[in-house]
């Protein structure tokens, strides 16, 4: 990775929940909410609210404690409308699994942010993600839009991962080679595949997700935690300093 000038991240599954998967991260907050229903149930709860919220729910102005707030209480009507919780335990379970949540972003996004504050000092820093044209006030709420120097918002573009072009504008804004750019995400199906085929060094953040992805033949490089960054970006300038 020595050759590398630019790193380009992911947001959701990767900075704000260090590689586990979102399915897995809301589901974290309804076993500590004690939500008594069954996980396939709640998954396609949950994908048909992500679709519901591609819909214009969400605006530029919106936090991500917003955005979280509002896919779950999409997630909960869902299950409501299936007869699966009552009306009297949205409002009860809504407060329990979003405190969770958010606290677990906010743990994460405190690592990230030391992360990234060390990285920006070497390289360029970018931001391409699947979101909802509001990523530019998420990375305000978390104090990290400083460090980088482009945010591709898939709403605000109207391009979405895993078209590579995504990938593409990225570097075209930024004037660099994507030979010499590294693409960081949780999906190898969004992140890693698009990436690669467009000549991008990749490095899959593997953790948590809802379904088993056994393949690994097109990352470069496959990690478990963001922390891993550190040796493998680092290092070299502390080699050659």
């Amino acid at each position: 990775m020595n050759q590398i000038t630019t790193i380009l991240f992911d947001f959701g599954g990767t900075l704000d929940t260090n590689g586990v998967h979102w399915s897995e991260a809301y589901w974290d907050g309804y076993l500590s909410a004690k939500v008594d229903i069954p996980k396939t149930q709640y998954e396609k709860a949950f994908v048909k609210a992500g679709e519901e919220l591609l819909e214009n729910l969400i605006n530029a102005e919106n936090t991500f404690y917003d955005t979280i707030s509002l896919q779950i209480q999409q997630q909960l009507s869902i299950l409501n409308q299936e007869k699966l919780i009552s009306i009297e335990d949205i409002k009860i379970f809504h407060k329990l699994i979003l405190e969770s949540c958010y606290k677990t972003v906010l743990f994460n996004m405190d690592n990230a942010r030391s992360i990234l504050q060390l990285l920006n000092k070497h390289y360029k820093l970018g931001i391409v993600s699947n979101f909802y044209g509001n990523m530019q006030t998420v990375l305000k709420e978390f104090k990290i839009d400083e460090f980088f120097s482009v945010v591709i918002d898939s709403a605000v573009l109207g391009i979405r991962k895993p078209d590579p072009e995504i990938f593409l504008a990225a570097t075209r804004s930024l004037q660099c080679d994507p030979k010499k750019t590294v693409v960081i995400g949780d999906s190898y199906d969004r992140d890693i595949m698009p990436a690669k085929s467009v000549g991008f060094k990749t490095i899959w953040l593997k953790s948590r997700s809802w379904k088993e992805e056994t393949r690994s033949k097109d990352a470069d490089l496959i990690i478990d935690n963001l922390e891993n960054l550190k040796p493998i970006f680092l290092k070299y300038y502390q080699y050659n300093s």
